[in-house]
């Protein structure tokens, strides 16, 4: 057993379940409500869903392989990792750009995206 991958697997299901459930009723639904066209608004609600799938996915790899150790696999709980870094430092630019100084407080994803990084890139 890999504890920091399972515990970065358990924190990465948990931000799912909030991204899942909390994003249906803040972001979205409003957004939907919206006079957007129709083929922007398909679009961005597909790829909200995309990233509820690579955020179960990645869960469930990292879950699956710190309950298991299986250093076979530790590349792409690594690549898993570095990519909720890069995760975070998206949130981190697109706040700044749209506001300032307060963007860590008004986009605070970055705060649960962070440590899921960590934990898998020290778990690797």
């Amino acid at each position: 057993m890999n504890t920091w991958l399972l515990c970065s697997g358990l924190l990465a299901l948990a931000t799912a379940a909030v991204h899942i459930v909390a994003g249906q009723r803040d972001p979205v639904k409003p957004f939907l409500k919206s006079n957007l066209e129709d083929v922007p608004k398909a679009t961005l609600l597909a790829c909200w869903h995309m990233v509820s799938v690579m955020l179960l996915c990645g869960a469930c790899t990292l879950i699956f392989i710190g309950w298991k150790g299986d250093a076979q696999y530790y590349t792409l709980t690594y690549l898993i990792g570095v990519i909720y870094v890069l995760f975070t430092v998206v949130f981190i630019v697109v706040g700044t750009y749209f506001f300032k100084f307060t963007a860590l407080v008004k986009l605070p994803q970055w705060v649960l995206l962070l440590p899921i990084g960590l934990l898998a890139l020290l778990g690797s």
